[in-house]
């Protein structure tokens, strides 16, 4: 009778110690979950205090004739940087997107463990160049050749793009499943088959986000354009001759000592932070939808 009376009494003080236990650890997780809470909100005021900052200074110079007009035109607008911008992007991620896709799909299904240990630090320090350096690139191997042009301006944003599409793909796919890949195996799907079917679906919202960050670096980058396309007057979009682009128009008219052309700097960041903006939506919304995760 003693043993029971004594088991039973252990039995309640294991059963009070567990509760403290969880009621410390409930505590507790509830003061990290408040603490990353904070952090995030911390992380994010910078970005929305630039935002208010961009667009309270652009939207006093924003008009449909600076999105319609020309810079020869009265008043004076920004079409003809959105167009060059805007084409000397996509042909960058014409060039881009396969390569880089490609590449980070053979580095990680593909590619021996020593390959993709040397593709992973050839990507890295590609990530780490500075965008001026790919300029200069451009400028010595191609502007003797083709000239200050738009398809030089092109190529070095293809350079810049190309590593950071590479490595999101990479990172993604090492988030499908190995038993994905395996039980197609086991059903007998050819290996490219699964890669393509299976590996590169499951993870096609994330294969999307990297092109669209590839997409946004692309249109933000100033110094290579500086140096390949430089910037142009002209409306007329011709690849083989200068092209003008926002950033380039963001650049010279900042440093104006005339403040309408600063305000109009201020409204030329502010068409690209929402041109930007709006590609990001509607590609994160279609990857969503089609999300097999």
């Amino acid at each position: 009778m003693k043993n029971k009376n004594e088991l039973k009494f252990a039995a309640v003080s294991f059963s009070l110690d567990l509760t403290e236990r969880d009621v410390r650890r409930r505590r507790m997780n509830q003061i990290m979950t408040r603490a990353i809470q904070f952090s995030a909100f911390l992380a994010v005021i910078p970005i929305i205090a630039i935002v208010l900052v961009v667009a309270i200074n652009g939207l006093s110079g924003f008009s449909l004739e600076f999105l319609t007009n020309s810079p020869t035109d009265q008043p004076r607008g920004i079409l003809n940087a959105i167009q060059g911008s805007l084409i000397m992007t996509f042909l960058a991620l014409i060039a881009s997107a396969p390569i880089g896709i490609g590449g980070g799909i053979y580095l990680h299904e593909y590619a021996s463990e020593r390959t993709a240990r040397v593709g992973e630090l050839v990507i890295d320090v590609m990530l780490g160049v500075p965008s001026i350096l790919a300029g200069l690139f451009a400028y010595f191997a191609l502007v003797p050749i083709i000239g200050q042009s738009g398809w030089a301006a092109a190529i070095a944003l293809t350079v810049l793009m190309i590593p950071v599409v590479m490595r999101t793909t990479q990172e993604v796919l090492r988030l499908v499943p190995v038993g994905l890949r395996e039980a197609s195996l086991a059903l007998g799907v050819p290996r490219w088959k699964t890669t393509i079917f299976i590996t590169c679906r499951t993870a096609i919202s994330g294969i999307l986000t990297g092109v669209v960050l590839a997409i946004s670096r692309g249109l933000g980058e100033t110094a290579p354009l500086l140096l390949t396309s430089q910037s142009s007057n002209d409306s007329n979009i011709d690849l083989g001759a200068r092209m003008n682009s926002m950033t380039v128009v963001i650049f010279e008219w900042a440093g104006s000592p005339d403040p309408l052309y600063v305000t109009q700097a201020w409204t030329t960041a502010l068409v690209l932070f929402v041109l930007a903006l709006v590609l990001n939506i509607l590609v994160r919304f279609k990857s969503i939808n089609n999300r097999v995760l």
